[in-house]
C-alpha cells in the first residue's frame, strides 16, 4: 500500500532563518509557501489553528517547514541526544564529503562530533539545522 517516503516535517520558531539555512547551506529550493487555517484545525484537532507551510525540495525529497501562529509551539527538551526516542535526524547524501564538511564548518554550521568513516567507504557527520534539528550528511564512496 505505501509506495515511497514523501517528506520530513520540522516545526520552526523562525521560518525565514529555516528557509535560508535549507536554501543557502544545504541547497534546497523553496517550491511551496502557503498559510492554512480551518483545514489544519480539523487535521490536528485544535480550533483556531493557523500555520505557514513551506516546502524545500532537493531532487525528489522535501523538507516541510511548519510555522504555527496558533497554537504556539513548545521548546524542545534541553540537550537532545541522538539516543532520545522519536525522530532523531534528517539525512542528506553528499558528494565530496570532506570538502562539503570543511565548507559547512567555514559557514559556521555546528557539528555534533567529528566526521567518521562508519564502514569502509561510507562517511557520515551530524550537524545542527536552523532550529537545532539534527541533520546527517553521508557519502557512499565509489569502490576503487
Amino acid at each position: 500500500m505505501f509506495t515511497r517516503m514523501d517528506h520530513v516535517a520540522v516545526s520552526v520558531k523562525d521560518m525565514e532563518k529555516a528557509i535560508a539555512f535549507y536554501q543557502d547551506i544545504i541547497g534546497l529550493e523553496k517550491v511551496f509557501d502557503r498559510e492554512f487555517d480551518e483545514p489544519m484545525a480539523k487535521l490536528i484537532g485544535v480550533e483556531g489553528t493557523k500555520v505557514r507551510i513551506v516546502h524545500m525540495r532537493l531532487d525528489d525529497s522535501v523538507v516541510e517547514l511548519f510555522y504555527y501562529y496558533h497554537p504556539k509551539g513548545r521548546d524542545p527538551l534541553p540537550n537532545p541526544q541522538q539516543s532520545d526516542f522519536g525522530l532523531i535526524h534528517i539525512g542528506f547524501q553528499v558528494t565530496n564529503f570532506h570538502e562539503t564538511y570543511r565548507e559547512l564548518q567555514q559557514r559556521g554550521v555546528q557539528f555534533l562530533g567529528e566526521p567518521v568513516e562508519i564502514r569502509p567507504g561510507v562517511f557520515v557527520a551530524y550537524f545542527r539545522g536552523a532550529e537545532h534539528e539534527v541533520c546527517e550528511m553521508r557519502e557512499i564512496a565509489e569502490p576503487s
